[in-house]
Formats: C-alpha cells, structure tokens, sequence
C-alpha cells in the first residue's frame, strides 16, 4: 500500500512554532548582530548564489531582481553590484535601515525597499515586473507556501529561486544541545521540494557551501536572542554561550560552516 503524504499540511505543522516566534519586532532586534554578520562574511551565500547563476549563463546586466524577506542585504547587496535594479521586501525597520547603510557605503543607488511583509504585498501591482524573484532562509514565513510561491511566479518573468540551510551545522548543533534548545528537525527544504513537484513545478536543485563569519560579540549575542526566543536567559546559558563561542572563535572571529540548497525554476 503506497501512503499518499499531504506535502501542504506537513509544511504548516512543521513551520509553525518558527513561524510563531520568528516575528518582525524578533528580527528588529536581531538587526545589529545579523547585519555584524553579512558585513563580516560580505555577503557570503548571497554571492555563492549569484556565482551559481552566473554558471548557468542566466544572469542578465539589464535584470530587475526582487529580494523577499531581504534582511540587511546578504542576497540584495552582491546583486545589486551585478544587476540594473534590486527591490526588497522587508518588513523590519532596523532590517531595512541597516541594507541601505549597506548599498550606500557599496555606493549603489539601485536598492529600494517595499517596507512590507510579502504576504501584505499586492502581487497584481507587480505583475512580471522581475526578472528574479528570490528568498532566502525565510520559508518558514508562509504557512500557506504554495499559495505564496504562486503569488512569486506571478510577479516573475523570468525565474523563481527558493533557498534554505538543509544540512544544520555541526556547530550551531552542539551549542544549542548544550544549551538545552530544541529547534526541531523539520526538513524545510525536502517538503518544498516535494510541494513543488506535487504542484505540477520540477524546480532545478542545487547545492552551495557557505562561510558565515561574526565577532565575537555580535556572534554570543546572536546565540543568547535565539535562546531567548525560547525561554528566558539565564546566568549559566550566559556562561555556555561566552564559553563556547571563545573557545570556537580564531582571532576574535567566530566562523560557521553550512550548506544551502536551492530549488530554482523558469516561470511558465
């Protein structure tokens, strides 16, 4: 007997105590350490993906890109370098302040910002207007993902690119065990994947390594809001997390290795 899996329902229920927490004042206060981290990796992933794409023979000089869920620019900025125009979606005011510092100090005048979530986005104003429509380790946004990913296509004439952490790394592992924290084992990447071809869309699969760098500061502080996320800090997590990420850091830089699959696709 062959179990038919309802790809959709597994996703909300997986995605849901993340999609809970993980809310627009969370991410206002991650704005300073996560921004501490793109400026000291240079936007490693998002350049690995750009790189990827430029592989392919796809990317275009002329190309208006729009980046969803946009942070402080790990995807926009090294795009932006490439492309005629990026617009993001951020909804996080600190987010968003700290990507155009960014595009300034690069000296690029192509960046804009839809201050919204995309869920709040009207796609039909935006119908075909980019070339690329991209997102970025922030899946766990949209319960209703194939409803979302649609509202993508729509506005894209050109490609789609979904991309996400599917192999944890060993060191956040350690950590977070040592502290106690239970992040779950959901598989994001798996369950699009297989939404995707349920829906009818047999997206492009690709694998990139990445090296995500931070100080030492910004990276205890980035560890101690993701416990807090949870439950309150207390002194002896304090303690782990200082402890560990000293232990772990080569000249007062803590580093983290990862890989991140992407599923990418031409538009219909």
């Amino acid at each position: 007997m062959v179990t038919q899996i309802d790809w959709e329902t597994a996703w909300a229920a997986g995605i849901g105590e993340m999609n809970r927490l993980s809310t627009t004042n969370y991410w206002n206060q991650r704005a300073e350490d996560y921004s501490d981290m793109v400026l000291a990796s240079d936007c490693n992933h998002g350049r690995n993906i750009l790189n990827l794409f430029e592989k392919e023979g796809l990317l275009q000089k002329d190309w208006h890109i729009l980046d969803i869920a946009s942070g402080p620019g790990a995807i926009t900025i090294p795009f932006a370098e490439r492309v005629r125009r990026v617009t993001a979606v951020e909804p996080a005011e600190k987010m968003a302040a700290a990507l155009m510092s960014y595009a300034q100090n690069r000296e690029l005048s192509n960046v804009e910002i839809i201050p919204k979530t995309w869920q709040e986005v009207d796609e039909t104003a935006y119908s075909k207007n980019y070339d690329l429509v991209i997102c970025c380790h922030a899946l766990w946004q949209f319960s209703d993902i194939l409803s979302q990913i649609r509202r993508m296509e729509t506005v894209s004439r050109g490609y789609c690119c979904l991309a996400h952490g599917f192999e944890a790394p060993s060191e956040t592992l350690k950590l977070t065990e040592a502290l106690g924290i239970n992040e779950g084992g959901f598989d994001q990447f798996i369950t699009v994947f297989n939404i995707l071809n349920d829906s009818g869309v047999y997206p492009n699969v690709d694998v990139i390594d990445y090296t995500l760098n931070r100080p030492v500061t910004s990276a205890v502080t980035s560890v101690e809001k993701r416990v807090e996320k949870h439950r309150p800090l207390n002194y002896r997590d304090r303690e782990i997390i200082q402890e560990y990420v000293q232990n772990h850091a080569n000249e007062g830089i803590y580093q983290v290795n990862g890989r991140m699959g992407l599923l990418w696709w031409k538009v219909a």
